[in-house]
Order: structure tokens, then sequence, then C-alpha cells
């Protein structure tokens, strides 16, 4: 795991005070190597009340058996459903005979009123008692309505995710049409150190599985936490992402004399992280430079996790950041106005979609504009990522324009998105090309050739391939693991702005990527001529927006 620090403005003014920005990135590796990740013991709590009946229920139960296909025979899973009462459709076991617990999924019923708190325990405390070992341990929440019995008070739920997560268990909320509070489900994902997703179209809670745990192979750290130490006359004012973090304050008195000097320390729960995934916390500190010298560290910063490529063992990275004093603030570092923008629009969103429940639409609408403009005038410093987050606001923009069905709601997820999914990806060294890459798999593909076909794409990656198609010809069977490789793949991808093609999928493949609905999220072509084609007009699209 590696720590970098930058200002926006470099420079401290002296004997003045100051308002900057600050960026903390942390980065983790590429492609650690190992051949056994750590295994997921997962716990699903399923909404059984009755407004769940019909098309709702199917395709979250269809859904369901997705990611149950998509695990390996190292992760554990346990199902609930919830109404007035909670019941284990699945306890706890060990994911090798799927059909048997797709079954019981496909076997869930609705029934009456919604006991959330009910059905969440349940789940929470199946994985909290399982004995697998240094295990990387969440809960889906999935609801289409407000609790009616059991614990309803926001503060009191929330108090439970932040009790779990303490214990090492993250909670991610899903919501499912347009009858629950999406505040309240946000705030238990966010206390938890999860995510909150929203389903209108039953047909797409596959997409939302598939999101949180796609790159099952990918999972890097948990528990992330970020420890800074500033020198006195720094203080924080102001966290911008949408994460926990905690601000205390030390009061030291010098020697021979009455005055006092304060210190802060600011701790952010990062959550988790995947490899080859890069976190920016950006906050907005004011300095005065009166109380410190240019020979001191503005801040010392140390990140602590606990490796799930190693046995959980817990890591700490350190680093300690000093900045220089001169008469003029010197040039606005781009990284960080970028960073700042994003989490401007994310801040954004949120607020749009509090103004909308408030049906305050036309201020909502002027918050957009606003930071619509602001995005575009600096989209030349990062344009894949300002540009996927202007198409997000503009989307934004056009529901509000259009009265969309559960605008509030569909706002708020887009703020989560914006969050989870924005990433600029640190390709300094690389030179990144549009040639293309076309890999032929050797026989088939299982856990314990994944780690051989990774390395194979990362020294690619390292030649500045982007583009790539894979030529599965020679493969007649894939297991979990290898699905996992391939959106693992997928992901290295698409974050330095390329693509991934599959051709020449065999029967037996192509009912993998059937039963896992993988040909949602992974391009398949039927021939190479037919690949080269779709991958040269992404290129041509893209051409003169990187």
């Amino acid at each position: 795991m590696e720590l970098e620090a930058k200002l926006e403005f470099p420079n401290i003014l002296p004997d003045s005070k100051q308002t900057n920005h600050l960026l903390i990135r942390i980065k983790s590796p590429q492609n650690p190597t190992e051949t056994h990740r750590q295994p997921l013991v997962l716990g699903i709590a399923i909404d059984k009340s009755w407004s769940m009946k019909g098309e709702k229920m199917e395709s979250v139960l269809e859904a369901s058996s997705a990611l149950v296909n998509w695990l390996t025979r190292h992760d554990w899973i346990s199902i609930i459903a919830y109404s007035s009462d909670v019941q284990i459709i699945q306890p706890l076991v060990n994911v090798i005979e799927k059909v048997a617990i797709t079954d019981k999924v496909r076997s869930i019923e609705v029934a009456t009123a919604t006991n959330l708190s009910g059905g969440w325990l349940s789940a929470l405390h199946a994985v909290e008692t399982s004995n697998v070992e240094n295990a990387f341990k969440r809960v889906i929440l999935l609801t289409d309505g407000n609790p009616t019995i059991g614990v309803k008070d926001s503060a009191l739920l929330n108090q439970i995710a932040k009790d779990h997560l303490a214990r090492g268990i993250s909670t991610t909320v899903i919501g499912v049409g347009g009858d629950f509070n999406e505040s309240i489900l946000a705030d238990i994902a966010k206390a938890g150190g999860g995510n909150f997703y929203f389903v209108d179209n039953p047909d797409s809670a596959a997409d939302i599985f598939f999101e949180e745990f796609g790159e099952l192979g990918a999972l890097y750290a948990q528990a992330i936490e970020l420890n800074l130490d500033f020198a006195p006359g720094i203080t924080v004012s102001d966290v911008l992402n949408d994460l926990p973090f905690q601000i205390s304050e030390s009061t030291t008195q010098f020697a021979g004399n009455s005055s006092f000097n304060s210190s802060q320390t600011v701790k952010v729960q990062i959550g988790d992280m995947r490899s080859d995934d890069l976190q920016s916390i950006v906050m907005r500190i004011e300095v005065d430079s009166r109380s410190f010298s240019p020979k001191q560290d503005l801040l010392k910063a140390n990140v602590g996790f606990y490796n799930l490529q190693d046995s959980m063992h817990f890591e700490k990275t350190e680093m300690k950041f000093q900045t220089e004093f001169g008469n003029d603030p010197g040039i606005q570092d781009p990284d960080v106005l970028v960073e700042l923008l994003i989490a401007k629009a994310h801040r954004s969103l949120k607020a749009v979609s509090l103004l909308i429940q408030s049906k305050n639409t036309e201020e909502a609408n002027s918050i957009l504009f606003g930071v619509i403009q602001e995005l575009q005038k600096s989209k030349n410093h990062a344009p894949s990522a300002i540009g996927a987050i202007l198409s997000r606001l503009e989307i934004a923009q056009s529901k509000i324009k259009d009265k969309s069905d559960f605008l509030s709601k569909h706002i708020l997820a887009a703020s989560s998105d914006l969050s989870r999914n924005v990433q600029i990806i640190d390709t300094k060294g690389l030179n990144l090309h549009n040639r293309i890459y076309e890999y032929h798999t050797k026989g088939d593909i299982d856990l314990y050739k994944c780690p051989e076909l990774r390395l194979d794409v990362e020294k690619k990656l390292d030649e500045g391939f982007r583009f790539m198609i894979f030529n599965l010809s020679e493969t007649a069977y894939m297991d979990s693991s290898a699905i996992g490789t391939l959106i693992q793949i997928v992901g290295w991808l698409r974050k330095r702005g390329g693509e991934f093609v599959a051709i020449n999928l065999k029967d037996s493949v192509r009912k993998v990527f059937e039963v896992t609905r993988l040909y949602n999220h992974i391009r398949i072509a039927e021939s190479r001529d037919h690949a080269q084609t779709l991958l040269e007009k992404l290129i041509f699209a893209s051409e003169g927006t990187d």
C-alpha cells in the first residue's frame, strides 16, 4: 500500500493565515502475487414483505442465485428472508452444492410486514459467528420499504451498522422500488462501511450484485483506517469525501510560560479496497504559518489495514509530508483540483436529492447547473474522469426536467455511484496506446491457472496495452475463480480507458456466462473480425476525449 500527499497550492505563505486543500491518496498494488485469495463470508437479508410480490421478488431471487454461482468453493454464504418473522433460508454453508443453495433461494415466498432489523441482525449474527479464518465479511441488506416492526429508529439502526463494522462486518444496502426512505438506507450503508444502491428496474438487481462482488478475486484490504497527525497551526475544517471521520485535538503548554499550542489528529475510515485501486481523500485546511517552521512536517500519516491476501495480517504504511514556504502560493495542482471537483459533485448530488425530497426543485436545478458549469471549465485536466461526472450530472438534470419517478432516490444513488466508480488511475511512467492485443487462452481455466493468466495480462498492461481480445477457443471449462479473474482483467482495462472482448466461446463456457449473467458485463463477439471492428469503433469514439 502506498501513501501520497499533495496541496492544491504547494507553497505556504509566511506569517499569515490561509485556506488550502490537501489531497491524500492511498494506492493498492496492481496484482499482488497469490495463489489463494481469502474466503468471503456473505450474509444476504432479503425483504419478503407483501410489497415485494411478483416481478420484484422474482428478479431479486434470480440475482441472488447468480451471486451464488459467482462464488467459489472457498466462500461461505447465509441467506435470510424477513417479513413479520425472520426465516433462515440457508444457514451459513460452504458454497459447494450451488444447485441446492439456489433451489432454496428460489423457494422464498412473500408474506406480510417488514422486520428489517430482525432480518439484518440475523444475517449479521450468522456471519459473525462463522468459524472461517481470515475471511472478508459482508452483509447485503435488501428492502423495498421502511421498517414497520422491530428497530425503527434511524440512530439505532446506524449504531448497529457501526458496531458490527468495528467487529469486521460491513453492510451494503439495496433499496428496491419507491417506498423506502433513501436517506435512512444510505446512512446505514455509510455507517456500515458498505455501499448504497437503488434498483428501480427489477432486472437490474443482478447488475447491483455484480458491481458489489464481481471482482471477488481482486479484494485486497479490509478495515482500512487513515490516521493523520497535523503540525500545530494546521486546522482541518472539512473532509469533503463521504467517509466516516473523527477529528480530535490535543493542547500543549509551552515550557516556561502560560501560552498554549494545539494540534489535530484526523482518523478516516476508508473501508475496503481492491487491488489496483486508488482511494482519494480531500480535506479543506486552514494554515497559520506563524505556528510552525518550514523544517517541520506538515503532517505524519499512517494507513492501517488487514491484508486479505496475506492471511488477514495487519499491516501499516507510514509517510511524512513537508511543504515549502514561498512568497506566492504556486501553481494549482491539477490532481487536487480534479479530486476536489469530484468530491464537490458528490456532495451536490446529495444536496439535490434532499432538496427534491422537500419539493424544492428550482433550487436543486440551480445547484446542478452551477456544478456542471464549473466542471466543464476544468474538463481538460482529466477528460475521462470529469466527463464521467458530467454525464451523471446531466442525466440527473434530465430526470429533474422530465419529473422522473423516484427522482430523489435516483439522484442519491447516482451520488453513491459517483463516489465508488469515478476513479483516476495512476498511469505515470506508462505509455498507454490503442493497439489491440489478442490473448489465446491455453486449456481450461481454474483456480490454479488464474495467477498465471493475471500475470500474463499484467505484463501487457505494463507495455501500455488497454484493448484486448480474449480468444477462448481452447477453453472448455471455467470455474468461479476464472470468472472473477476475467472480471478483474476487464476492470483493469476499463480503468485505463480500454475494453475487453471475448471470442470463440465453446457451448460449455457460454453456459457459464449465461448462468452467472456474465454476458451482461463482458463483451462477446462471434469472431475475431467482429471483435476487431468493435474495438476499433470504441477507440475511434474515445479519440479526442482522452
